[in-house]
């Protein structure tokens, strides 16, 4: 099944009518209230309560923009072509446990709350698709306890001063030493460093082949140039080293979010959000699957609401989130609640749950991150006693345990080991989280996501294997992951850094044979009192805000497509470079990210056979060559993401051919998704 974009065709005409808003991210700020609030052919969707929507010709489609209140509304009329499927390490200062806000069970081992930084997080205008962006400041690199300040500038994320700039940008001259890079499963040392201009392979130059142009859109001349070091990416076909199916990249919420009118069949535009995936998968549950409990027969809210968030979950809150994943064409892992140690509430949710909507749930997850509470021995007894109960209900299946970072080993293990033994395939997918760090530590920084630490590929590696060896039929997931535990550093996990770091993750757990992540996220009020900074959707008393940096990354993995991931061999010098490659529907989508701020990378891409066309987008942010823009300075194929899912893009850039290869420059701070015909 191939991915979805929402590419509208640049030949779309531009009509003139009367209805204007100024675009903003906050939806409250946008002046729709109905059908007659606009133009012929448009209805106005995303409307909350008395707060106002958008104008748009189909559900999933770009909202209606306007640059200021009263200029000439920039529509698009009702015959534009609809949306169409397609398809070295800095050091490890953790600790082993999340610090992610706990909920109050009465236990002592629950991890301190992370103090949240003074500032309220603001929100950028949407409206400004190429602003400069602010002044960054000066802040100071890697303080200890404070969380970094939004706009701040570490070590790591210096000015670009000696790598290539955007389209039209003359670059300069990096310089460097050899290095080893590690990419795809194949490591490969030394490589070159190159001054000057853009690498190319010379030869002719051609667009993507007619296969799939009109879904990814027809190339144009242009895009990105400058210079850097230089690099070779060799893409083996032939060597498959994982699978990435449409519900690869996905969301991890709290149990919380089933009861506060968000996750329902009419949220139009977090529908729109997640089509715009594919088919992501949710999990619900984390730390406040263990203070929800199961209240039966009742009502959810008419309306999205906010804190405090509702803990007693009806047959109301199921229906609607049933309704959601019906609307999205998503999935859940269902978490219910473990060290309430009610065997028969838990049992009675799941099986209203199966009842309701059985082909949208995976499995039924038994509480979250139990190694907080004891070892897996001191434990099984008790859980067993909820599966055996819980796969008597009719289609059921379990995941688990979905422990916290440092117990993959020492509880994930074992747990999959027994519970396969006793169970079988009805233990279906094995699940664990991982976070890089705690936010409010020392190694809560943009340096330490500019690699995917050993500390996580070591999970993903001893996951995969369990999960082999005991023949777990959806293998492991990541069920709960993301930048840094407690909800995310301020200033790194909402900026562009992040969603670089979350294309190296996805890609990195697909090459360990995993079968997916979960980003998670909420809102605030929702496992306690601190900020949510890393998810990646934002969310406001239920409606949706503003589409995070993190979201942005996602969203670039699912241009990728879905198939048979194969190797790469990387041969730089630049040391925060990777590549990766899918062999999709009718081409090869090769995935080049840079996350070094000062330089930019000359990467020659060798496909191992003929190529007939190349075409790219990118991700970037405003200012170039900083790792940290904000949600409003970050643009994906030169467009944001609306708060209503829509995504005006532009079309991607012929890249040059030769042979057998393709030449692209990736700038400073960016990512780029190349698609390949041979």
């Amino acid at each position: 099944m191939q991915r979805r974009n929402t590419f509208l065709a640049a030949s779309a005409l531009l009509l003139t009518a009367t209805c204007t808003f100024n675009p903003r991210v906050d939806p409250t700020q946008l002046d729709c209230k109905d059908d007659n609030g606009c133009p012929s052919g448009y209805r106005c969707v995303g409307v909350v309560g008395n707060n106002p929507g958008f104008c748009c010709n189909r559900p999933d489609a770009a909202a209606c923009y306007a640059p200021a209140d009263g200029a000439a509304l920039d529509v698009r009329p009702t015959d534009a072509p609809a949306a169409s499927p397609d398809g070295s390490n800095p050091q490890d200062l953790s600790s082993a446990s999340e610090v992610r806000q706990a909920p109050d069970v009465n236990t002592a081992d629950r991890p301190g709350t992370q103090v949240p930084d003074s500032s309220a997080p603001g929100l950028d205008a949407i409206s400004d698709l190429a602003g400069t962006g602010g002044t960054m400041g000066t802040g100071d690199a890697g303080s200890t306890d404070a969380p970094v300040a939004t706009g701040g500038v570490d070590a790591a994320d210096a000015p670009a001063s000696t790598g290539g700039t955007g389209a039209g940008g003359t670059g300069g001259t990096a310089t460097g030493v050899g290095g080893t890079t590690t990419v795809g499963g194949t490591t490969t040392v030394g490589g070159t460093t190159t001054a000057g201009g853009t690498t190319t392979a010379g030869g002719t130059t051609s667009a993507a082949g007619s296969t799939g142009t009109s879904t990814w859109g027809t190339p144009v001349t242009g895009g990105p140039t400058g210079s850097g070091f230089a690099a070779t990416v060799a893409v083996d076909s032939g060597n498959t080293v994982g699978t990435i199916g449409p519900d690869f990249a996905g969301f991890s919420y709290e149990k919380t979010h089933i009861m506060n009118g968000s996750l329902t069949g009419t949220n139009t535009n977090m529908i729109a959000l997640y089509k715009l995936l594919g088919s992501p998968m949710m999990r619900l549950g984390a730390n406040d699957v263990e203070v929800c409990t199961w209240a039966g027969q009742g009502t959810a809210p008419a309306q999205p609401n906010g804190q405090p968030f509702n803990t007693k979950v009806t047959t109301g809150g199921v229906d609607q989130l049933c309704g959601f994943l019906a609307a999205a064409g998503s999935k859940a892992i269902y978490g219910v609640n473990f060290q309430s140690n009610d065997v028969t509430a838990s049992t009675a949710e799941a099986t209203y749950v199966m009842g309701k909507c059985p082909s949208s749930i995976v499995a039924i997850e038994i509480g979250s991150e139990p190694d907080k509470f004891g070892s897996w021995s001191a434990q099984q007894t008790q859980y067993e006693k909820f599966a055996t109960s819980i796969l008597a209900i009719q289609g059921a299946l379990i995941a688990g345990p979905g422990c916290t970072t440092g117990s993959y080993s020492s509880f994930s293990v074992p747990f999959a080991d027994s519970e396969s033994a006793k169970y079988g395939s009805k233990l279906t997918l094995l699940t664990q989280h991982s976070y890089v760090a705690g936010a409010g530590t020392a190694s809560a920084t943009a340096a330490n996501l500019q690699t995917v630490i050993t500390k996580l590929t070591d999970i993903f590696t001893t996951m995969q294997g369990a999960a082999t060896r005991d023949n777990i039929p959806n293998g492991y997931r990541m069920g709960e992951c993301n930048t840094f535990s407690g909800h995310g550093q301020q200033g790194v996990s909402d900026t562009l850094i992040a969603g670089l770091w979350a294309i190296d993750y996805m890609f990195e757990v697909a090459r360990h044979g995993g079968s997916g992540v979960n980003f998670h996220g909420g809102e605030t009020g929702m496992d306690g009192t601190v900020p949510f900074y890393y998810e990646p959707i934002k969310e406001l008393n239920g409606v949706v805000v503003q589409v995070q940096p993190e979201y942005y990354g996602m969203l670039l993995f699912a241009q990728a497509g879905t198939g048979p991931m194969v190797s790469t061999t990387v041969t730089t010098s630049a040391q925060y470079f990777t590549a990766w490659a899918i062999k999709a529907n009718g081409f090869t989508s090769v995935v080049l990210d840079n996350k070094d701020a000062a330089n930019g990378v000359s990467a020659t891409v060798d496909l191992g056979a003929a190529v007939s066309g190349a075409s790219a987008i990118y991700l970037q942010g405003t200012p170039a060559g900083s790792l940290r823009p904000a949600a409003g300075n970050v643009t994906f194929a030169g467009a944001q993401v609306t708060a209503a899912g829509g995504w005006n893009r532009n079309p991607p850039y012929i890249q040059t051919t030769s042979g057998n290869t393709v030449s692209v420059f990736v700038p400073p701070a960016s990512a780029a998704v190349v698609r390949v015909f041979q």
